[in-house]
């Protein structure tokens, strides 16, 4: 009988450690996690309005428009001490901008690249381009970070467009709207 109870009393103080300590692990988890997170935060940015512009002549088929866009960091983040840890486009909005007289046009694939990273292709559009008429572009859901472009200062967009069926010796100007998602620390 005195080995029975003994038993019993070994193994109540061992659950009750076990039940105790499941809680304090619980939240040496949770505080770990809390602490490597840091203050992170999701900010959505928006660029100005933007001129794409390919100059002339221009031929049936593929051909490309640029833009750049020079920022100081700090003043858009708002907080010089902020960095950017993760970027991703989330919306491109083109419009073709000029006379009825263009030459008509379709499609648009988009892509962005920096001083230090890659060209990167972004959206596609596969409709009709008609001047005065804005069209989004379908977004990649997957894309490279664009965080280390952040750090340079200077964003490269470039957008090709199909000519169809003519030459034309004008220049071609879009307005470009480019929407951001930044995680920054």
């Amino acid at each position: 009988m005195i080995g029975i109870s003994l038993f019993f009393a070994e193994t109540t103080t061992s659950l009750m450690r076990n039940y105790l300590s499941i809680p304090f692990l619980l939240l040496v988890v949770i505080v770990g996690f809390s602490a490597c997170t840091g203050s992170g935060s999701t900010q959505q940015l928006e660029t100005p309005e933007l001129q794409l512009s390919a100059e002339g002549p221009l031929y049936a088929g593929a051909n490309s428009s640029t833009a750049t866009w020079e920022f100081d960091l700090a003043e858009v983040l708002g907080n010089a001490e902020k960095e950017v840890s993760e970027a991703r486009i989330t919306s491109v909005e083109v419009q073709l901008t000029g006379a009825d007289s263009l030459p008509a046009m379709e499609k648009m694939v988009f892509e962005v690249t920096s001083k230090n990273t890659p060209m990167t292709r972004i959206g596609l559009y596969e409709g009709k381009i008609t001047p005065g008429q804005p069209f989004t572009l379908t977004i990649a859901e997957e894309q490279e970070d664009l965080a280390a472009a952040f750090a340079d200062g200077k964003l490269t967009f470039v957008g090709d467009f199909d000519m169809i069926d003519e030459e034309y010796l004008g220049n071609v100007a879009f307005k470009l709207k480019v929407k951001f998602e930044l995680a920054t620390k």
